[in-house]
């Protein structure tokens, strides 16, 4: 760990986070812990209330109303961490509000027909396990075309490095992009910002590495991992709080509450199983005599993100490990067993169980691009 600390002082400064990024970094995490907190207590408070008072009546007007309290009182975390809390290079107050006014337009339009799949899939089935695997499985397809909404920009086709990717325009400068879709159809979304900004060997490792997880189907992966790991959460919750048998609007509340808890059990699980992907492919461009060393030193800085010093922190909190963590294991023996990257997949997938819960985290709250593709890589 020592020399990968020292490797990591060999570059410039540009290389590293600045001052500044660090003070922001760790207040986001505080930020992030006291968001998610919050929704938890609510959430199992929630859940013993209707526990306890299970006739209590629940029109489809008192639902409404908890849908508007909800996104209201999320608005104000929006605004700490989207408008007080952003990295150097954040949007001044008009286009921060054009562009948090579309995310939440969107995102709010996607719960209510996430509500409404719930709603008929309980009332045909007497089950949420139907709207979840195909709320699940639409929005994983359809990740693009809600970016687009979100960003009021396309994606265009061009060549980097020899392949075939798309350059998108995003506003939040820690937009990383990443691998959306599947199979043929999948895309390598690039920054535009970075194209400006990063070396011909840092862009040929970026490019490297999401061929790699094309390669291996990682996404394929993870989406069949979060289908099994969401579905299992709806039955576990709808069997111990007996939704069958309650109203379609208490069993919804119930699956809200219930389902914002399993997210949130998600984000302590999920991290340590979605770092091997990471790792893997430091280890496969390093392997095609890519220059990974240099990428992974340089993207602490342009995501103004690396981790924590704290073993318990960086395990549960950062599914992309620090820089010094990447470097120690950028030659290390052994086979890495990758599901892809989950963590951070699921933070939009969990949209289709009814909860907002993905949007809370400290890498994204308030910053809308990064609610549709968190950061990865």
């Amino acid at each position: 760990m020592a020399s990968a600390l020292d490797e990591i002082g060999k570059g410039n400064d540009r290389l590293a986070m600045t001052d500044e990024q660090i003070k922001i970094a760790r207040r986001r995490l505080i930020l992030g812990i006291t968001n998610v907190g919050f929704w938890v207590v609510v959430a199992v408070s929630g859940l013993i209330w209707l526990s306890i008072f299970p006739s209590q009546p629940m029109g489809v007007s008192r639902v409404l109303m908890v849908l508007v309290s909800v996104l209201a009182i999320q608005s104000l975390f929006d605004f700490v961490g989207g408008r007080i809390l952003m990295p150097t290079g954040g949007l001044s107050a008009v286009p921060f509000l054009c562009l948090w006014g579309r995310g939440f337009f969107t995102h709010s339009l996607l719960l209510c027909g996430v509500g409404s799949l719930h709603f008929w899939s309980f009332t045909l089935f007497k089950s949420f396990c139907p709207s979840v695997g195909i709320g699940v499985a639409l929005l994983f397809l359809l990740r693009r075309f809600v970016l687009r909404f979100v960003a009021g920009t396309c994606a265009k086709p061009l060549k980097l490095e020899g392949s075939s990717c798309w350059s998108f325009c995003a506003a939040d400068p820690s937009f990383t992009g990443g691998v959306v879709g599947l199979g043929r159809n999948a895309m390598i979304l690039v920054p535009e910002l970075w194209r400006k900004e990063l070396g011909s060997d840092q862009m040929q490792s970026l490019i490297q590495r999401r061929l790699w997880a094309i390669a291996k189907n990682l996404p394929a992966r993870a989406l069949a991992c979060l289908v099994v790991w969401n579905l299992v959460g709806c039955e576990t919750g709808s069997v111990i709080f007996e939704m069958p048998s309650r109203s379609v609007e208490t069993a919804m509340l119930l699956q809200c509450c219930w389902m914002t808890f399993w997210t949130f059990l998600g984000l302590l699980v999920l991290p340590s199983l979605s770092r091997t992907a990471v790792l893997g492919a430091d280890q496969a461009v390093a392997a095609n005599g890519g220059s990974a060393g240099d990428w992974i030193r340089r993207f602490p800085n342009l995501t103004g993100e690396d981790g924590s010093s704290r073993t318990v922190l960086q395990r549960v909190f950062y599914p992309i490990p620090s820089a010094a963590e990447r470097l120690s294991q950028l030659h290390a023996g052994g086979r890495l067993r990758v599901l892809g990257d989950l963590a951070r997949t699921n933070l939009f997938l969990s949209l289709a169980t009814l909860t907002i819960l993905g949007r809370c985290v400290h890498c994204n709250v308030g910053r809308p691009e990064l609610w549709i593709v968190p950061p990865a890589d």
